[in-house]
């Protein structure tokens, strides 16, 4: 079949009008403007284009529009302009305009999810970061920060949009735990800045937003537990502790313990030894020697970087025999509830927070949180009224780096036997006061009395 001429015309808005649709698209080449063209669809749409030679000597059409909202005598310039372009700087439009609708695509994919995500990659294959950090990271961006901004793409991100978030969370941290929720605005404000920053590097964003939202005014947190409180602390967990059914668990048909027993048991376990709540939840067999009666942490697992060695008190040990006997197979003895895939790992930090703000609730107990225990303890350690040991080895005993920088030089002792006697005799002070009985007081001659029984049930 011959091939059918090319229809040629000057392309005015007169002769566009009178353009008639056809069974199949067809085009008109304009005569004053070489590849100057319009296409007539079988709808009657008329579109301006410009046909061009790509550098590799093919042929390629650029749209330039429709008319009437382009007229002729604009489409021509255009088409013009497109030529020269070609021919000066062997640009070809049509693949640079692809160009840019990828480019738009992947902008519009490069959302905060989408970067929250390649940091949490980045930082674990990276192993740079203790796994506990990296959970804490996880939480507050999974919880907090992804659902009020991590639709938005991240290089549209504003410092007004953040603000307004941390304001939001401020609010929620207030009403559920009590305060005024800026230490959880200004953590969220901190990993949203430790992401956004990642993204910069990466070529994501220009200027990382966050540096233009101050954050907000803390004051150093003051707040230890009084010995009626760690009273009602301590035996509402013994309650969770004990089996809903006591007549069934002795007859063999009930659960061996109560569904709070993990949290609650890691809870006591984080008073006695006043460590931290990641490295209590996320605690390991492998760590603990029953016969030296130590737990030993590496330093990939302690905050300050440098390993510790926590000597444990009876009250303790005996918290960890009883999960010996329910969890000795396990990976640690505080573990959580089965997954998915009926696996039992050990519990989530953010797991003991929230039973720890359920018991305070149910207390009335305000204001407090569990590292709270922890200021708790080393506020009684070194209290000359209550147990009276020197400040560094309280120091010690909480792992915080002693504060003249000679000693940390010099002495490099690890303490144990001082760290031993101080966490006994606060195990003690604590057994005292779940009984009800008034707190520890110095003896004559600055010793210590322990305790040799069992904590109360």
């Amino acid at each position: 079949m011959p091939r059918q001429a090319s229809r040629k015309a000057k392309l005015t808005k007169t002769y566009i009008e009178s353009l008639k649709p056809e069974a199949k698209r067809y085009r008109v080449l304009d005569t004053v403007q070489p590849g100057f063209c319009v296409f007539v669809a079988k709808t009657g749409r008329c579109t301006f284009a410009v046909r061009y030679v790509t550098s590799e000597g093919k042929n390629s059409d650029k749209v330039l529009g429709d008319y009437p909202s382009l007229l002729p005598d604009r489409a021509r310039e255009l088409a013009a302009a497109a030529r020269t372009d070609v021919r000066a700087k062997g640009a070809d439009p049509v693949a640079q305009a692809r160009s840019k609708r990828k480019e738009g695509t992947e902008r519009r994919q490069r959302t905060l999810n989408a970067l929250a995500e390649a940091y949490l990659k980045h930082v674990e294959a990276h192993g740079k970061k203790r796994q506990s950090t990296i959970a804490k990271e996880r939480a507050h961006l999974q919880t907090n920060i992804l659902p009020r901004l991590g639709k938005l793409p991240v290089d549209k991100i504003t410092a007004m949009e953040i603000t307004e978030a941390l304001a939001d969370i401020k609010a929620s941290a207030a009403s559920r735990r009590g305060g005024n929720g800026n230490a959880a605005a200004n953590d969220c404000r901190k990993y949203l800045r430790l992401v956004l920053e990642f993204g910069r590097k990466q070529g994501w964003l220009a200027v990382n937003p966050v540096v233009d939202v101050d954050k907000y005014a803390e004051r150093p947190r003051e707040r230890v537990a009084t010995d009626a409180e760690l009273r009602a602390l301590w035996n509402h967990w013994e309650a969770q502790k004990a089996p809903k059914n006591a007549l069934e668990d002795a007859s063999g048909d009930g659960e061996a313990m109560g569904r709070g027993w993990a949290t609650a048991c890691a809870l006591q376990f984080l008073t006695l030894t006043l460590q931290r709540g990641e490295e209590v939840a996320s605690m390991r067999w492998s760590e603990v020697d029953f016969q030296a009666r130590r737990w030993t942490l590496d330093a990939a697992r302690k905050k300050e970087d440098r390993g510790a060695t926590v000597p444990l008190a009876p009250q303790a040990l005996a918290i960890l025999e009883e999960a010996r006997k329910l969890n000795g197979d396990a990976e640690g003895p505080f573990m959580g509830r089965p997954g998915p895939d009926g696996q039992r790992t050990t519990l989530e930090r953010g797991s003991m927070t929230q039973a720890f703000e359920r018991a305070c609730i149910k207390l009335g107990i305000e204001g407090l949180t569990p590292h709270d225990m922890r200021r708790t303890g080393r506020t009684c350690l070194s209290d000359g009224e209550r147990l009276g040991f020197p400040v560094h080895i309280a120091e010690v005993v909480i792992s915080h780096k002693l504060s003249d920088s000679l000693m940390r030089t010099y002495d490099l002792n690890a303490y144990l036997p001082e760290k031993r006697a101080a966490l006994e005799a606060w195990a003690a002070y604590v057994e005292r006061v779940a009984r009800g009985e008034p707190g520890v007081v110095r003896p004559e001659g600055n010793v210590v009395a322990l305790s040799k029984a069992k904590m109360h049930v």
